[in-house]
């Protein structure tokens, strides 16, 4: 077993994410094991034999490309925005000190629904009661352009608030890419254009990736009016067997 823990994977897999000791850098843990898993599914379906070298060097650089796009800063008109880097997956990776308000994105997104579903929960340094929204849209191309439209909605959401000092998070990876480097993806410069002007109304802005399971109120909301039958959106008056 070398140096894990014990014979339980699920056990071996907390450890891997939470519990080494900080001075080991894990913040390629996950990708090292997705792409595992992604090597042992082309190996049963498709009897495709990749090499372990090759996995973890695809992994690794996977992982660098990620940390690359978090850490890029951006300078605006109207104050500093920063990318936030974390080495950390997972609950444990948010600071419990902050200032100004955190809120959390989330956008669900089903071929055969009729409508897209977009969330956001947003909680205050100053111990304020959260705030949260969810709306649902006409069903959009693909998934990740319902993660596009739920930042947007949420950023406007803020905005409308008068909330300046605002730090969101998002449990897709292709997004905080998007934002970061917003040339590598012509096919989104309409809503990526949006993003930029409205960014420009925040005196502080970061977008951070999180895991799912630090998402879960976000992805609870987009998911629940998803399903509604008509048009809705919801500010604050969430109804009340949505509320997680």
């Amino acid at each position: 077993m070398g140096n894990f823990p014990t014979e339980s994977i699920f056990t071996n897999l907390d450890h891997l994410f939470w519990r080494i000791p900080s001075e080991f850098d894990s913040s390629a843990f996950p990708w090292i094991i997705w792409y595992i898993w992604k090597a042992r599914n082309e190996k049963i379906f498709e009897n495709i034999d990749k090499d372990p070298l090759e996995v973890l060097r695809l992994a690794d650089k996977e992982a660098q490309l990620w940390q690359s796009a978090q850490s890029e800063l951006h300078n605006g008109n109207h104050g500093h925005v920063e990318l936030v880097t974390q080495s950390r997956v997972g609950d444990a990776s948010l600071d419990s000190n902050f200032s100004g308000y955190r809120c959390f994105v989330d956008g669900s997104w089903k071929e055969s629904d009729k409508f897209s579903g977009t969330g956001w929960f947003c909680t205050s340094s100053n111990g304020e009661p959260p705030t949260m929204g969810a709306a649902n849209l006409r069903r959009s191309l693909s998934p990740l352009h319902t993660e596009v439209e739920a930042l947007l909605w949420a950023m406007k959401c803020m905005i409308g608030a008068d909330n300046q000092e605002v730090a969101f998070f998002t449990d897709c990876s292709d997004l905080v890419k998007m934002v970061s480097s917003p040339t590598e993806w012509p096919a989104f410069s309409v809503y990526l254009e949006e993003f930029q002007s409205d960014k420009e109304e925040f005196s502080t802005f970061s977008l951070s990736l999180i895991s799912r399971s630090a998402n879960v109120k976000a992805d609870n909301l987009a998911r629940k009016v998803r399903t509604e039958p008509l048009h809705i959106t919801y500010v604050n008056n969430i109804p009340q067997e949505w509320l997680f």
